[in-house]
C-alpha cells in the first residue's frame, strides 16, 4: 500500500510544472552562484598574495618595522566561500601596528581591504548557497507543501480517499516522502553540476583542510532547512481547510522566520548586552594616554625641580636617570592599560554575538545561515581566531621590538633608543585556521536544532492529519 501511494504522489509531482520550474532554477542558480563566487575568491586571493609579497619585500628587519610604518598581519580568503560568503567582506582581514618609533606600545588595528567589483550587489547579497537555499528553496518548499493536504480538503478528494480503507499514516508518509524527493533531487542535481564546474576549473575543495567534510555538512544542513520549511508547510496545510489560507499563513511565517526574527534577535542582544563602538574605544585609548602622560609629566617635573643646576654633578645625573625610569615605567603602564581595555571590549563583543546567535536559533533560517558561514570559514569563529592570533602577534612585536625602545641620554638631551638588534629579522605572522573539530563542535547545536525542527513540524502535521475528521 505504501509503495502504491508513494508512486502515485511521485507521478503527480513529476507531472506538475512545479517540479520542472524547481529543476530549472537549481540547474541555473546554483552553478551560476558557484561560478561568480569562484571568480570573486580568485580575485581576493590574488590581492592577498600581492599584499603579502609587497609587505615582505619592504619589511625584513626590526629596523624596517620601526621606521617603515610598522608590522602587518594578513588573513587569506576562504576557498570555501562559494558555499557562503558570510562575513568575509566586512570582517577584518588585515592587522597593522599603530605605533611609531619612540612611541611604544604597538597596538594592532584590525581593518578590511576587501570589497566587491559590483557595489550594487551589497543591496541584495551574494548569489551563494545561503541565498539559494535560505530564500529560493525554502520558499519553494512552502509552495510545494501548502496545498498538499488543504488543497485536497478544499476539492473534496481527501474525503473520498479516506472513505476507503487507506491507512492515514501511510498516506501522509507517502505525501511527505514524494514531495520531499521532488524538492531535494533538483537541489542535489544543481549541486552536482556545481561540483563538476569546480572540478573542471581545479577549484574543488577536497584538497583543503576539512573541505570534503564541510561540504557534506553544508549539504546536510541545506537539506534539513528545506525539510524544515516543507514540514512546516505540511503542518499548516493539515491544520487549514482552504489552500489559500495555508499559503497566506505560510508566507507570513516565512517572512517572520527569514526576514524579521533574526534581525530582532540581533537588536535584542545589542539592547541586553551593549558593546562599546570602535570609535568609543579609540577615544578611551586617547584619554588613557593623556592621563598617563599627565601623571608622567608631574613626576618628571618633581624630579626636575629637585635637580641641581650643575649638569656635571652626580645628583644631576641621578635625576636624569630617575626621569628615564619614570618614562619607561609609564610606557609599560600605557601598554598594559590599552591591552586590558581591548581584552574587555573583545570579550564583551564575543558575548553579545553569542547571545545574538542563541536567540536567533529559534528560527530554522538562523540555525542554517550561521553554521554554513562557519563551515565556509567566513563566520565569526574565524574572525575571533584571526583577532586572537593578531593579538599574539602584537605581543611578539612588543616583546621583540617596540618595548625594547628605551628613553636614554644622548648628546643633545633625552631621546628614544633601541636596546635590541636593529638588523634582526622581523617577526612573521602565520595564520592558522580553526581546527576541523572546533568548527564541527561549533555548529553541532544548530545541526541538532534543525533536526528537531523537522521532527516537531512533521509530528504536528502527522497528528493533525490523523485526527482530521473527513466527514
Amino acid at each position: 500500500m505504501m509503495r502504491v501511494l508513494f508512486v502515485k504522489e511521485i507521478r503527480e509531482a513529476f507531472a506538475s510544472r512545479r517540479f520542472w520550474v524547481i529543476l530549472a532554477l537549481c540547474l541555473v542558480l546554483i552553478p551560476l552562484g558557484v561560478e561568480v563566487s569562484l571568480k570573486d575568491y580568485r580575485t581576493r586571493l590574488q590581492n592577498y598574495r600581492e599584499a603579502v609579497r609587497i609587505y615582505q619585500e619592504q619589511t625584513k628587519t626590526a629596523s624596517d618595522v620601526l621606521y617603515k610604518g610598522g608590522a602587518k598581519a594578513f588573513a587569506p580568503p576562504s576557498p570555501l566561500s562559494f558555499i557562503s560568503l558570510g562575513l568575509e567582506l566586512i570582517l577584518p582581514n588585515v592587522a597593522e601596528t599603530q605605533a611609531k618609533y619612540g612611541e611604544p606600545p604597538a597596538v594592532m588595528r584590525l581593518s578590511n581591504n576587501q570589497g566587491r567589483d559590483n557595489l550594487y550587489e551589497f543591496f541584495y547579497g551574494p548569489l551563494d548557497l545561503i541565498f539559494v537555499v535560505g530564500v529560493v528553496m525554502s520558499l519553494l518548499a512552502v509552495i510545494m507543501s501548502y496545498g498538499a493536504i488543504a488543497g485536497e480538503k478544499e476539492q473534496g478528494t481527501l474525503g473520498l480517499v479516506l472513505s476507503n480503507s487507506v491507512p492515514r499514516a501511510k498516506l501522509i508518509l507517502a505525501k511527505a516522502a514524494a514531495n520531499s524527493v521532488v524538492l531535494v533531487i533538483p537541489f542535489l542535481l544543481g549541486l552536482t553540476l556545481s561540483v563538476a564546474v569546480l572540478e573542471v576549473q581545479g577549484a574543488a575543495p577536497w584538497g583543503n583542510s576539512g573541505g570534503l567534510t564541510f561540504m557534506l555538512l553544508a549539504v546536510l544542513l541545506a537539506v534539513l532547512l528545506i525539510g524544515a520549511f516543507f514540514n512546516l508547510g505540511l503542518l499548516v496545510s493539515a491544520l487549514s481547510k482552504q489552500a489559500v489560507t495555508a499559503l497566506v499563513t505560510l508566507l507570513l511565517a516565512w517572512v517572520l522566520l527569514y526576514g524579521v526574527y533574526p534581525r530582532l534577535a540581533a537588536a535584542a542582544a545589542q539592547v541586553l548586552y551593549p558593546v562599546k563602538s570602535e570609535a568609543r574605544v579609540a577615544l578611551e585609548k586617547a584619554q588613557i594616554r593623556a592621563n598617563i602622560e599627565k601623571a608622567r609629566d608631574v613626576e618628571i617635573d618633581q624630579v626636575a625641580k629637585a635637580m641641581p643646576d650643575d649638569e656635571k654633578s652626580k645628583a644631576y645625573k641621578d635625576g636624569e636617570q630617575k626621569q628615564l625610569d619614570i618614562r619607561n615605567k609609564f610606557m609599560a603602564e600605557l601598554e598594559a592599560s590599552w591591552q586590558t581595555l581591548e581584552r574587555d571590549v573583545q570579550a564583551r563583543r564575543n558575548a553579545m554575538v553569542a547571545l545574538s546567535a542563541d536567540i536567533a536559533r529559534l528560527s530554522p533560517v538562523s540555525a542554517f545561515v550561521r553554521p554554513l558561514a562557519e563551515l565556509s570559514r567566513t563566520g565569526w569563529l574565524e574572525y575571533r581566531l584571526f583577532d586572537a592570533e593578531a593579538r599574539e602577534f602584537e605581543n611578539i612585536l612588543n616583546r621583540d621590538i617596540f618595548t625594547k625602545q628605551k628613553m636614554i641620554r644622548m648628546k643633545g638631551g633625552i631621546h628614544s633608543g633601541f636596546a635590541g638588534d636593529m638588523g634582526a629579522a622581523a617577526p612573521v605572522f602565520q595564520y592558522q585556521q580553526a581546527a576541523v573539530e572546533t568548527v564541527i563542535r561549533n555548529i553541532l547545536p544548530d545541526l541538532i536544532l534543525l533536526i528537531l525542527f523537522n521532527l516537531v513540524f512533521f509530528a504536528g502535521a502527522f497528528i493533525a492529519f490523523i485526527r482530521y475528521d473527513a466527514r
